[in-house]
């Protein structure tokens, strides 16, 4: 008796599994839900490769900051060599280099500051390829 009735449960207990899996496929609701969901799972992974990405361009900047902060010693008047090869740029960067001066900030920051403000231009001067 025990063994029909557990084996009954498991019938049952199937069978409504079944019935709900079938009602899920055909509902709309649920297929929205699966499309949704199955879109933010793609996002996520896109969202964590970019932050991949971040930290890698991060880390690729604060080597490329440390390559230029070495290159600048090799200016005897580094002021007037990056005005004149700078431009206009030069201004974004005054501020910056005034703090350098003071001694508010280290070489290597105002060499990071150039990159992130600048950006390839700064580089392009101290570093030829």
């Amino acid at each position: 008796m025990k063994k029909d009735v557990a084996t009954d449960w498991k019938k049952f207990k199937l069978s409504w599994k079944n019935m709900i899996k079938k009602f899920k496929k055909l509902s709309p609701e649920y297929t929205r839900f699966k499309k949704l969901y199955n879109k933010i799972k793609a996002v996520e992974s896109t969202v964590s490769e970019i932050k991949d990405d971040t930290t890698q361009i991060k880390l690729e900047i604060s080597e490329v900051a440390t390559m230029i902060e070495t290159l600048m010693d090799g200016y005897a008047d580094l002021e007037s060599y990056m005005k004149e090869n700078l431009g206009s740029d030069w201004k974004i960067l005054k501020s910056s280099w005034q703090k350098y001066k003071k001694g508010e900030i280290t070489k290597w920051e105002f060499a990071k500051i150039g990159l992130s403000k600048v950006g390839k231009k700064f580089a392009g001067i101290f570093i030829k390829v």
